[in-house]
């Protein structure tokens, strides 16, 4: 910019050439500063689906577990302290069995 503010005669081309050339030589930093805000974004998103699938997981597991349970014949109560499952949820379950 330097040499812009420096040459009192340049004319609107001049100029926008000028700045073409610039952002020509600045395009592969633009673009590295591109590439590595997507890429942190794609694994804050894959972190994110992971923590969510692992969820997920655990969550089926203790639902699993209960099913177990009332086939078992055990009391909800009991399978809603174990499982860390509301009761209500429970019971959704057990209507699921019949």
């Amino acid at each position: 910019t330097i040499y812009v503010f420096n040459k009192i005669d340049i004319d609107l081309e001049e100029l926008m050439e000028y700045a073409r050339e610039l952002r020509l030589e600045r395009r592969e930093d633009i673009m590295t500063l591109a590439e590595r805000l997507r890429r942190e974004g794609m694994e804050k998103g894959i972190a994110k689906g992971i923590e969510k699938g692992i969820a997920k997981g655990i969550e089926k597991g203790k639902e699993e577990a209960a099913l177990n349970a009332l086939q078992k014949g055990l009391d909800i109560q009991i399978i809603a302290e174990i499982t860390g499952l509301s009761v209500e949820r429970i019971e959704e379950l057990k209507k699921k069995l019949n």
